[in-house]
């Protein structure tokens, strides 16, 4: 009996350990996306100001698609960094807003409030296309390359360092 007791207790403990430890080494906030490395999904939408923009109008530099809404708290601290973004890269890059559960009000409401960067914010009223970038609550940003690749996806708002990170080897590929 208590030499099957060594030989089961191994069996039992090593495989659990090893499943935990494995588990141990993971970021969380890290989700893998199946777009990565694949075509920007295409979306023909509205702005919020009526004009119609389409993901094939967007292509040529490289492109950060964020999804965001107004009633989103880590939005209101992520958009100052869009807004420097935007200062910073200006014409070398191109973000555009997609508006997650929200109206156009909203958006307006909410660029009034804390600045309008001059991008594109687009509606998404049957939130199509959030199903197909597979968002699953704002804000999440897609970083996409020129040629209209996604290379990466920002769960949770942005940082100056992910934005610098993410566009300088998109630009560097143009």
């Amino acid at each position: 009996m208590r030499l099957l007791r060594w030989l089961v207790v191994p069996l039992l403990v090593i495989p659990i350990g090893l499943l935990l430890f494995s588990g141990l080494g993971r970021d969380p906030s890290e989700i893998p996306s199946p777009l990565i490395g694949q075509p920007v999904p295409a979306f023909t939408l509205t702005t919020i100001d009526g004009t119609s923009v389409s993901s094939e109008d967007l292509r040529g530099r490289p492109l950060v698609v964020n999804f965001w809404a107004s009633w989103c708290g880590p939005c209101v601290e992520e958009h100052a960094v869009l807004l420097e973004a935007q200062d910073r890269y200006g014409e070398a890059a191109t973000i555009v807003g997609v508006l997650y559960n929200d109206t156009a009000d909203g958006a307006r409401g909410f660029l009034a409030r804390y600045g309008d960067g001059g991008w594109a914010t687009l509606t998404d009223p049957s939130g199509g296309t959030a199903i197909d970038f597979g968002v699953t609550g704002p804000p999440e940003s897609f970083f996409v390359d020129a040629t209209g690749i996604v290379r990466y996806k920002q769960y949770g708002p942005v940082t100056g360092a992910v934005i610098d990170a993410q566009l300088a080897p998109l630009m560097a590929s143009r």
